[in-house]
């Protein structure tokens, strides 16, 4: 049976990963937005992930694997010790606000103090722990708690995601 999973993949390499999926025929969805940029010389609207770094992919147990070894993919979001399933009504919404003309954001999950997160990046990656002070707009303080000492650290907060 096949399910929707969410695939992390390199900043940057969202529209690529989608190609190289359909080219090897395996369902993919990335939902795009279209915004307008701005260069120094002009203004154009391009098309953009909605969630960066995430691509959708619909794969049956002997597909799923073959998922990781295309260029750009990092790994598989995984929740609860398990791989993230997406219900399918879940994706129709995601594509119905998609192909609408309503005009829509997404946004991160703010961080808080107090907040239980999970590194995701860098040489911390993996570890579990705990926001204790945030510090600008992008970085936090972040106590780690599944080391035997207290373990401080200052890291961005794109390198967390919210538990």
């Amino acid at each position: 049976m096949a399910e929707w999973h969410t695939l992390y993949v390199r900043s940057r390499f969202e529209k690529k990963v989608f190609t190289a999926l359909t080219e090897k025929g395996i369902e993919a969805y990335l939902p795009l937005q279209k915004t307008l940029r701005q260069w120094k010389d002009r203004k154009k609207w391009v098309q953009e992930p909605l969630f960066r770094s995430y691509c959708f992919v619909r794969v049956t147990p002997k597909t799923y694997h073959e998922c990781l070894f295309i260029s750009g993919v990092v790994k598989y979001v995984w929740f609860d010790g398990k791989p993230a399933i997406i219900s399918p009504e879940e994706m129709d919404m995601i594509k119905a606000i998609t192909s609408s003309s309503y005009s829509f954001n997404s946004y991160p999950t703010p961080i808080e103090i107090g907040q239980k997160v999970k590194v995701t990046k860098g040489i911390f990656s993996g570890y579990e722990g705990e926001v204790i002070e945030l510090k600008g707009k992008h970085k936090v303080l972040f106590r780690i708690t599944e080391l035997p000492v207290s373990l401080v650290v200052q890291i961005p907060k794109n390198y967390l995601q919210v538990l």
